[in-house]
């Protein structure tokens, strides 16, 4: 019997033993206290049993109390909890038993599908099994503490393996982290701060584009007046779609040898669908991609700002923010944010810092959120910067309401598409991971964004 098993018939004879004594008021009868005796019996030779397996178990060897045995004890720094990939620490020996020999041959046989508990008896820590027979995992960990069978100590040779084989380079077991520390996504805020919405087919979105015109009219005496005034320009953008994405190939090997692989393959294409979306969303022609939103706003403060890198800059920048503020409609002020990127949000703080203002241009709520001018601000990489040598005409901020001013139509939901390829490349060994989806973006209300204008001399 498994462990599980030998635990559910200690229970039973317990369950048996307890049921004995409460049965019954009045003493036990004499066959009553021989089937008490027998059944604690029971249950004391299967708790011997249940020990015995423990001991033999690699994962209770490995981490007794909880917490995994790390020869040389925790590496100084190394949080709560730290494991290192493989220990030569881990009880290998006692996997030569023939339910463990028995496990194996049907795990190899099955092709991995059919696995028992006997197999952690002699897992290796390395997502393989100990072969009965083999002397190369047979170290044993002492009462003492101390550990027998063969031994290689890792030292200052590490890493030196074919340079140093007369030291023992070439024995020395380097293992590598099996999950790789993936980079951090840019700031990608103009996804976030328009409307985005889901698509089956193009979209025509009409628009008004200018005003229809009233007129006076004379009284009405003895002639006839009639009303003058020309009627509204109406206008229309079409919503598409624009295909994009990335495949990237495996091999079977690599796949099988590191677990997480897969995974970071996965999590590495879809933060490279964002970073290419949102470099259209920002500054995209609009002729076979998305149009970017920078550069088809409104004017906003019109004339450019001029920086010359003397300390008047500073109020220079934060009066062109309460200006721009001002060439917004108020039909569009209730729901205005600001886009920019990091770099300019933290210029508007030290310009802030630099004037002594009186009243707060730049805040933080409680929960993180930045504002300027107690409006949200969304941080872009893609938002051009302020400008540090002779350039002129540079937007780097936008204000508005940009779910009014800027949509985002997604093909088919709103999820980056990703499938797993394992045919195509099948004859090589390799597998394809696809991620994909279909995107457009465009500008359906310029007078709902304003931009500031920044030029230096």
């Amino acid at each position: 019997m498994n462990i599980f098993e030998l635990k559910q018939e200690h229970k039973a004879a317990l369950d048996k033993a307890e049921a004995l004594l409460g049965a019954r008021d009045h003493m036990m009868t004499a066959a009553e206290a021989e089937q008490h005796a027998a059944a604690m019996h029971r249950a004391t030779a299967l708790q011997e049993q249940i020990e015995a397996r423990r001991r033999q178990s690699t994962i209770h060897t490995a981490f007794p109390g909880g917490q995994p045995i790390i020869e040389g004890g925790v590496p100084p720094g190394a949080a709560a909890g730290f494991m290192q990939p493989f220990s030569p620490a881990l009880n290998l020996g006692d996997a030569r038993t023939p339910e463990y020999s028995k496990a194996l041959q049907g795990f190899l046989i099955s092709g991995g599908k059919v696995a028992s508990e006997e197999l952690t008896m002699g897992a290796d820590g390395q997502g393989g099994f100990h072969i009965p027979g083999s002397e190369l995992f047979t170290r044993q960990r002492l009462p003492n503490g101390s550990y027998n069978g063969p031994r290689a100590s890792a030292a200052m040779y590490e890493g030196s393996e074919g340079s140093s084989g007369a030291a023992g380079g070439d024995v020395i077991n380097v293992p590598t982290w099996q999950q790789v520390v993936p980079l951090a996504l840019p700031d990608l805020g103009i996804f976030d701060a328009s409307m985005v919405i889901p698509t089956a087919t193009d979209i025509k979105i009409p628009q008004q584009t200018a005003f229809g015109t009233s007129a006076i009219k004379s009284e009405s005496t003895g002639t006839i007046a009639t009303f003058g005034g020309d009627d509204p320009t109406l206008g229309q953008i079409t919503l598409q779609a624009f295909m994009a994405g990335a495949a990237r190939l495996a091999s079977w090997e690599l796949l099988q040898d590191v677990g997480m692989f897969q995974q970071f393959l996965v999590d590495d294409l879809l933060k490279g669908q964002r970073i290419l979306e949102d470099s259209l969303l920002a500054t995209g022609t609009g002729n076979g991609q998305a149009q970017g939103i920078f550069g088809n706003t409104g004017t906003g403060t019109g004339s450019a700002y001029e920086l010359t890198g003397a300390s008047t800059d500073a109020a220079l920048l934060l009066n062109s923010l309460f200006d721009v503020t001002a060439t917004l409609k108020g039909a569009y002020q209730a729901n205005a944010s600001w886009i920019m990127s990091r770099a300019t949000g933290l210029a508007i703080r030290r310009a802030q810092m630099q004037t002594n203002l009186f009243a707060p241009v730049a805040t933080v709520d409680a929960d993180g959120t930045e504002r300027i001018l107690g409006r949200p601000v969304f941080y872009d990489v893609n938002a051009p910067a302020l400008p540090t040598a002779t350039t002129a005409g540079v937007v780097p901020i936008l204000f508005g309401d940009f779910k009014q001013g800027y949509i985002v139509g997604v093909r088919g939901g709103a999820g980056i598409n990703v499938k797993i390829l394992d045919q195509p490349f099948a004859m090589q060994g390799q597998l394809a991971i696809l991620a994909y989806r279909r995107l457009d973006g465009r500008v359906r209300r310029a007078e709902a964004i304003q931009a500031i204008t920044i030029s230096h001399s």
